[in-house]
Parts: C-alpha cells; structure tokens; sequence
C-alpha cells in the first residue's frame, strides 16, 4: 500500500518529513522501499517552504534486507523485501487500522492554527501515472482533478483543513524516480536546537569530502548549507547521488559526534534534477508558472534595480524576455553584470509575467566586444574631435565623420554560473551534477 501526504508544515514550523520519519518507525517492519522525498512546481503561490510531498510503500515481508535506511531513537531500520502472494488484489482491502494510525500520527504532528496549512492524507494499493507527476511540477493542478482520481482508483483520502495537500500526497506517489538523488534528513522533535558552529563546519567537510554529494557547502564562502534554520526537527540534511555514501558519511559523523546518532532516515528524492524544466523548442509558448531551458541573446544590458535585484533582457527567435536574479543569490549577479548585448546564453528558470527567474545560466558564446575611437581624419589625417550626437570634427580642416569600432584585446571566456548553495531551488540541477549519473528506483522492493 502507498501513503502519501503533504501540506503538514507552514512558513515558520515544522516539516513534512519528520512526519513521515514517524510513519515509518511507526511501521518499521512493514516498510519495503525508501521513502520519497517529492519537490513540485516551485512556482505556487500556496506552496510551503520547500514545496515538497512525502510517500512511503508499505507492505507485507519476507524477510528484512541489509539495507540500513536509518535509526529510530537508536534502533535500526531496515527495508524489507515484499510477498507478493500477501498482497491484496487491488482494490479489495485496506488495513483500516494502519490507515487510522496513520491519520492519528499526522493529526498529531502537522502545524496547526495555520490559514495555508491544509494536510491531505492518500491511501492506494496501486502507484498512480506518471503523467500526475510531470502535470504537478509544471502547472497548478485543481484539487477536484485529484479527488476524481481518488475515486475512480478506489484510494482513500482524508483532509484537514481544505485538504489541498491530496494534490502533493498523489503526485509523491506517481514520481517515476527516473533521475533520483537521496537526502539524509536528521532529527530532534521539536526543533533541531542549536549547534556549534565548529561542529557545523566539521560536519559540512565531512559530507563535501565526497565527490557523490551536492548542495552541501558553498565552498567560495566556507558557509556551510547543511543546517537549516532553528525552527523545524531537522538538525541536518546531507544531499548525494550515491545512498551508500550518505550512509559513511554518517557513521564518520557518529564517530565525531555520538548525539546525532539517535534520528535519521534516508529519503529518494528528485532534488537537484532539473525534472521541472521544460526544452524550450521552437514554436513553443511560455505557459505561466511553467519552469525553461531557454537559448537566446542578450539584447538588454544587466541593471541592478530596487532591492538589489539585477535584470536583463534576452531575445528567443523573435521574442523578447525578460530575465531576473533576485538579491538572495549574491555574487551570481555579479557575475550576470558582466554580460554583454548579443551574447549567447542559455538560461534556466521559472517563467511568469513575461520574466524568467533564473535558476542558472550558461554562456555559450560571448559576443564580441568593439571599442569606439576618434577617428583620423579622411581628407587630411589629423585628430578629431567628439561633437555629439556620434559625430567628430577634424579640429584641423572641419571634416565631419562617424566614429571608428575597433575590436578590443578583452577576452571573455565561456562560463556556467550558477548561484550560492544556499540560494538554489531545491530542484534546480546544480552544474556539478550536469554529466551525473543517476540512479533510478533503487532500493525499490
């Protein structure tokens, strides 16, 4: 059986995921694939921090695997492989008594009071379409689209509040794991507290001395990015492509630092995949709230306007766009700043009113850059001089002439910039993973 849930977290409080932590430990012996860790369209509006929906595969086992996914208040827990003679014909049965623990654990640990926290809670004996995943990382899906869904398949479904985190719940669930990374998520219920910031920087190199993780450290600045803010049960979270890796990262931290051996769980996820852009081609139309890969020019000069935000304008065939890099993401502007008109670009990001968020950019091609002169004169070859309006006079005879373009010795090269760790989407593929292998349903029972 799959249980799926999202919107259980607001702005300030909580987490999704530790909630689904309690599932599973809940359910330890019945648990046969990792649980999913499922970012969506980052672009709603009523999304939570981190727009991201849990799920997790429940069924009856076998026997346990040596596969080790995490500890709870110290114990080990292990994946299982399923029987697939226990199995119900779908969809013939539900375990009502599993289906209310698991409301009763949500309803326990969801953030409550919260106008824009709405949990949905999803029960189904069969994995849902592909196709509810990719709609739900590209558009707004409406909720009654979904619950049509849940009827027809026979699922069931609980919602607090408006119940909108059904949409979430399902499209967790119909995540292919065509491209997958693993976060290592670890916790203290209520709040991760404070850490020195000498055990910070410990931990942070620990997990960068693998080649396999990312988003971990940003290493120009030494800030390490594993620890989010003292206001949820994470403590920290360590991103990488290769499970076994996040598993001996953590048992050298253990070795370091005993206290943070008690809670942790090993979640699939689709971070740092890219798997919400969309190939722009030619004779597409930029649809709102939709995420691109857009090649163009650079027909606008960066300028850096109220509030630190730098724009830029590209052209797209015959299509002028607007580009942004908002304040948060730091030094990238500064690097934006050095574009120049007519250079060839490709961009990365969200698109919405007529402007593309940019997520990362590379720059193909750069344009040749030209420096204008005073030129000698044509008739009598003296100096002239600038009289406005692009126009100089010989200072000797009065000769009129247009100004000389002489190619300049500045070089630029080709560059992928992207911003600071600690300023990317989380579904945003950072440029160390462009030529990544990635693994696909691993761990799946």
């Amino acid at each position: 059986m799959w249980i799926g849930i999202d919107d259980t977290d607001s702005r300030n409080a909580g987490c999704t995921t530790y909630i689904a932590f309690r599932i599973v430990s809940t359910f330890a012996d019945r648990i046969i694939s990792l649980p999913r860790l499922v970012r969506l369209n980052p672009n709603l509006k009523y999304k939570t921090r981190g727009n991201g929906a849990l799920s997790i595969r429940i069924g009856n086992r076998t026997e346990e695997t040596k596969t080790v996914i995490g500890k709870s208040d110290g114990k080990k827990i292990s994946l299982g492989l399923q029987n697939n003679e226990m199995e119900p014909d779908f969809p013939k049965t539900y375990d009502n008594s599993m289906i209310e623990q698991v409301v009763g654990i949500v309803e326990e640990y969801y953030e409550k009071n919260q106008t824009n926290t709405n949990p949905g809670i999803v029960f189904s004996n069969k994995k849902f379409d592909t196709d509810i995943y990719r709609n739900a990382l590209e558009r707004d899906i409406p909720m009654d689209y979904i619950e049509e869904i849940l009827k027809k398949t026979d699922s069931i479904y609980r919602k607090i509040g408006s119940g909108r985190g059904i949409i979430g719940a399902v499209s967790s669930i119909a995540w292919d794991r065509n491209r997958t990374t693993y976060e290592l998520l670890n916790y203290k219920y209520p709040r991760g507290g404070y850490v020195d910031d000498m055990v910070k920087t410990t931990i942070g190199k620990i997990a960068e001395s693998y080649d396999s993780t990312f988003n971990n450290m940003e290493t120009k600045e030494g800030k390490v990015c594993l620890f989010p803010k003292d206001r949820t049960p994470v403590i920290y979270g360590i991103r990488g492509l290769v499970f076994d890796d996040l598993i001996q990262i953590q048992e050298e931290i253990n070795s370091r630092f005993p206290d943070f051996d008690r809670n942790y769980m090993i979640f699939a996820t689709n971070q740092g995949t890219d798997d919400h852009i969309l190939r722009l081609e030619s004779g597409m139309e930029l649809r709102e709230l939709s995420s691109y890969e857009i090649t163009g020019y650079v027909n606008e000069l960066p300028l850096r306007k109220e509030g630190g935000h730098l724009f830029f304008g590209i052209k797209y065939g015959v299509t002028d766009i607007k580009a942004v890099a908002f304040e948060p993401s730091k030094g990238f502007r500064d690097e934006l700043e050095k574009l120049e008109i007519g250079d060839h670009v490709k961009l990365f990001g969200s698109y919405a009113k007529g402007t593309i968020k940019i997520e990362k950019l590379e720059l193909i091609h750069p344009s040749i850059i030209y420096e204008r002169r005073s030129p000698l004169c044509s008739r009598c070859g003296s100096r002239t001089s600038n009289i406005g309006s692009l126009k100089y006079r010989c200072i000797k005879c009065g000769n009129v002439m247009e100004p000389e373009y002489v190619k300049t010795n500045y070089q630029r090269m080709t560059m992928k910039l992207e911003p600071p760790a600690y300023a990317r989407r989380h579904l945003s593929m950072p440029w160390k993973l462009e030529n990544a292998s990635f693994r696909s349903n691993e761990y799946e029972f």
